[in-house]
């Protein structure tokens, strides 16, 4: 609830992230806490302090990967350090895939790479919504594991509320699954047997896990036009749209077995997958009881909230900030 620092500097943005992570820690390491550190790292536009500037064979993206993940080992060590590490769930992930388009005029890659994944930041192509997630906790999950279910990033509120031993709002409809189950081996499959992808507002996907196969359905309404032609992101705007002339809308839905196909390369037909219109039935009538869970909520982009509010703005306050 304080301005720390006015105007912001990136100088040593790192470091200082990290030494108050840490010092938070420290005053709490006695008692429940849960940190929550969210990285500028490796958003754009790109930095790095002068210790890591210019050091990553992989230019400016490689040089802010390289600081996040000494920063990350920092707040490692702080755990061992304390002899908290054996009580302490880590959780490591992204909010999305990379930004393809974030290209600089000499052609080098500001935004990372989705490796073989089609897509990125801003669509859900595989790309745009397939993102790391990493957890730690000695003697609780096993070490080395790989699970390969969908999830989702919203799972980290149950999860964590669980094991806090908080009750979940009773009075809402919480999308999000606990993930212990999944993490210690007491279920194979993840609690989500569907999940909905949203582009904006606009629902644009659904991914559908049966209990009783090993294929993973992905369906699309409609998706992004990528440009120009045969690229692999919206290179023409810098970033993909979600309606009107920038989509291309599919009936039936463009359906893939993610299972078989995680490059989304090859849609399913009726001539290929004799369940084709019965796996989207299946999926349509999902979509429904979701739709009906929706509530309306106040318009956050509104005229009233977009107007400029001087006292509210951090460099323009009435106090002479």
């Amino acid at each position: 609830h304080e301005i720390t620092q006015q105007p912001l500097s990136y100088d040593n943005l790192m470091q200082r992230l990290v030494a108050d992570a840490a010092q938070f820690i420290r005053r709490n390491a006695e008692k429940p806490f849960l940190l929550v550190l969210s990285y500028l790292h490796v958003h754009t536009a790109l930095f790095s302090s002068k210790d890591f500037a210019g050091k990553s064979k992989h230019g400016a993206y490689g040089d802010a990967v390289e600081e996040m993940d000494w920063s990350v080992g920092q707040i490692l060590k702080v755990l061992d350090e304390l002899k908290l590490a054996n009580n302490t769930l880590i959780y490591f992930s992204s909010d999305q895939g990379a930004h393809v388009e974030e290209v600089t005029p000499k052609g080098e890659v500001h935004g990372g790479s989705n490796g073989i994944y089609k897509g990125g930041k801003a669509n859900n192509w595989e790309g745009g919504i397939r993102v790391p997630g990493i957890l730690r906790w000695p003697g609780v999950i096993q070490a080395g594991l790989e699970i390969d279910e969908p999830t989702s990033n919203m799972d980290v509120f149950p999860t964590v509320a669980t094991l806090a031993g908080a009750p979940l709002p009773e009075d809402r409809i919480i999308d999000g699954r606990d993930l212990m189950p999944l993490l210690q081996g007491k279920t194979q499959h993840s609690d989500h047997e569907f999940l909905f992808h949203y582009c904006n507002f606009y629902l644009n996907a659904v991914r559908w896990r049966p209990r009783n196969s090993t294929s993973i359905w992905k369906a699309f309404f409609f998706t992004p036009k990528f440009s120009p032609e045969g690229a692999n992101g919206c290179f023409s705007t810098h970033v993909c749209y979600c309606h009107g002339r920038s989509v291309s809308y599919h009936q039936p839905p463009l359906l893939f077995d993610i299972s078989k196909d995680p490059t989304e390369r090859n849609p399913v037909t009726p001539a290929t997958e004799p369940r084709f219109q019965e796996v989207l039935d299946t999926m349509q009538q999902a979509v429904d009881r979701h739709t009906k869970t929706l509530k309306t909520v106040p318009n956050q982009l509104s005229l009233g909230n977009l107007v400029w509010k001087p006292w509210l703005q951090m460099c323009c306050s009435p106090s002479g900030l």
